[in-house]
């Protein structure tokens, strides 16, 4: 049977996230531009400062590396899935490792 990855979803046994990411607008463009240009200039602690100070307002914007793994999570889950629930059929000499229970192996 499948193992599913869990730590960042929890497809299919519950809905794949929707994070309704929002386009960077006037409201927000001074404090992302701010980031940018200390991150321009190099400095990193006063951009990360800036970042934590509004890390809510920001979270609508700026995708993180959490969401990217979210989504990778997501993404094979669901690729499992479709395998699981469409049976397969292997003509070949030795039993294919990736099998999915529910499959045929056909040794010729």
């Amino acid at each position: 049977m499948s193992q599913y990855e869990t730590e960042f979803s929890n497809f299919p046994h519950q809905k794949i996230t929707k994070h309704n990411f929002k386009n960077i607008d006037d409201n927000i463009a001074p404090i992302i531009n701010q980031i940018n240009a200390l991150r321009a200039q190099g400095l990193y602690n006063q951009a990360s400062r800036i970042i934590d100070a509004n890390k809510d307002i920001l979270a609508q914007y700026v995708i993180d590396a959490v969401t990217f793994r979210t989504w990778e999570e997501e993404i094979y889950n669901a690729q499992k899935y479709a395998l699981k629930i469409q049976q397969q059929i292997y003509f070949d000499d030795e039993e294919p490792d990736y099998c999915e229970e529910g499959d045929i192996w056909i040794g010729v």
